[in-house]
């Protein structure tokens, strides 16, 4: 073997949320064992390391990764609290409550900063591709479908047309458990649950009986489900626990993350597939008025929300980053089919974008994880070889120098390649729409459904187990009127 490969990184006793933002990137690391197997030690000198390193490598230290950010970087990463946040869209203000950490800012702030101090003790800085080759970016439209309007409902499926491939559909039991004849027009779709009723509790039992109905219901009627999105995005411990006794593959919540890889949170195997917060209904919600002039204001935010999807799914594409949003067709995207159709209209535009659902996404993501390479130095060379290579999914692996990038596919075990004699483009940044964080106080209703166990109100006559918490919060709607 030779004793000085480049990759992949050892990991001695690094912040877990330093190996969660390693995977999502796709950089090749390994566990310190007793044999070394690459020339770059990564440890965390407020932990210090667990033992020497070999004459042959070098020790870097990722506790001045945390400099000059708010808090502590890696624990960011883990975090999983939800905030209310604002958006400024030509002058419509929308809100919404998302993932409290933006953890994609967060990541790309600690892998910058790691890949220069690691080009600077003249390592290499390769990833595994984020989409099968050639792709370099992928498009989904995730469509939840709380409430049944047969005529919206009609309309998104033909607005959707020959863009079926890239859709996934996540139906609300209660609400279609009536309407068997409009479920099983989404044969052979990518289906999944949204629940039965359009509730997410605080107990895990609670939601395993709530999501195992939804779930059922989509049995019955001839559907393989797969995956799941909860109601308003939520996410909490009960919730996570619920999926993992149903053997979900892959869920999709953004009070957790958005607009980010997919990644495991910390004590679940259930994939996370974040997709873009910003819906058509957070648009819709700013009209006012009657007659006319609300008829008016509706298309006014229907227009600005086409501009700023097209303007979102370009930046995303060109940043090499996954365009993925999610909306509801009653009275929102079924109402104004035109949005889905621009979406798909500027995605049709781009040359290497994968339309993909995110069942085969997220089955795409799991192959990944199974790859393992190594790069070693052969004179003016690089040597990858490679592990877990498969024909169904084309890797390609991301050679970086500085921001400039070079996909390079790995048709073999073993690939060489000259630094030289590839071709490189500029990863761009373009700057897109922030949010701000808005931290409001919440109300005595709200802390107290929290207290009690519901996230929001109870649906009548639900079928889900009755103890002390949910008589409590009964009488506490009750009180509240």
């Amino acid at each position: 073997m030779n004793p000085f490969p480049l990759l992949p990184l050892e990991l001695d006793r690094v912040p877990r949320g330093l190996v969660v933002a390693l995977e999502q990137e796709g950089v090749p690391t390994c566990a310190r064992g007793e044999r070394p197997e690459g020339r770059f030690v990564l440890f965390d000198g407020r932990r210090g390391l667990d033992r020497a390193p070999a004459a042959w490598q070098v020790p870097v230290d990722v506790a001045p990764l945390r400099s000059g950010c708010d808090g502590d970087p890696f624990e960011a990463i883990l975090d999983k609290r939800s905030s209310r946040c604002r958006w400024e869209v030509t002058g419509l203000s929308l809100t919404e409550t998302v993932a409290r950490v933006d953890r994609r800012q967060v990541r790309r702030r600690i892998v910058t900063r790691l890949r220069e101090r690691i080009e600077q003790a003249g390592g290499v800085w390769m990833t595994l591709a984020a989409y099968p080759f050639p792709y370099r970016s992928a498009i989904n439209f995730r469509i939840d479908y709380d409430r049944y309007d047969a005529e919206d409902f009609q309309s998104t499926l033909a607005a959707i047309g020959d863009h079926d491939r890239a859709t996934s559909h996540y139906l609300s039991g209660a609400a279609y458990e009536p309407h068997g004849d409009a479920i099983r027009q989404l044969e052979g779709l990518d289906v999944g649950s949204h629940g039965y009723h359009h509730s997410v509790y605080r107990t895990e039992a609670e939601n395993h009986e709530n999501i195992g109905r939804g779930l059922d219901v989509l049995l019955r009627n001839g559907l393989t489900p797969s995956g799941f999105t909860a109601p308003g995005g939520q996410y909490n411990p009960a919730l996570a626990a619920a999926l993992e006794r149903l053997a979900v593959s892959h869920s999709s919540e953004i009070g957790l993350a958005y607009d980010d890889w997919p990644f495991r949170p910390e004590g679940s195997s259930v994939l996370q597939v974040p997709a873009h917060p910003v819906s058509l209904g957070l648009f819709l919600a700013n009209v006012r008025g009657e007659g006319v002039r609300r008829a008016a204001a509706a298309q006014q935010a229907v227009r600005a929300a086409t501009d700023y999807f097209r303007q979102i799914a370009r930046a995303r594409y060109h940043a090499g980053e996954p365009v993925f949003f999610q909306g509801h067709p009653t009275g929102r995207l079924g109402h104004y089919p035109q949005v889905l159709r621009a979406v798909f209209d500027t995605a049709d535009t781009f040359a290497a974008v994968w339309p993909t659902t995110l069942t085969r996404f997220a089955a795409w993501w799991r192959a990944r994880a199974k790859v393992r390479l190594r790069v070693e130095r052969q004179g003016e060379q690089f040597a990858v070889l490679a592990e877990g290579l498969t024909r169904r999914w084309p890797v390609a692996i991301e050679y970086w120098r500085g921001p400039r990038v070079a996909r390079i596919p790995l048709a073999d075990p073993a690939t060489t390649f000259s630094p030289g004699a590839i071709a490189y483009e500029n990863r761009s940044r373009r700057p897109t729409v922030q949010p701000v964080r808005l931290d409001a106080p919440h109300g005595l209703g709200h802390h107290m459904r929290r207290l009690f166990g519901r996230e929001q109100p109870e649906p009548p006559n639900e079928a889900i187990p009755r103890n002390w918490s949910h008589w409590a919060a009964r009488a506490l709607r009750r009180f509240s009127g």
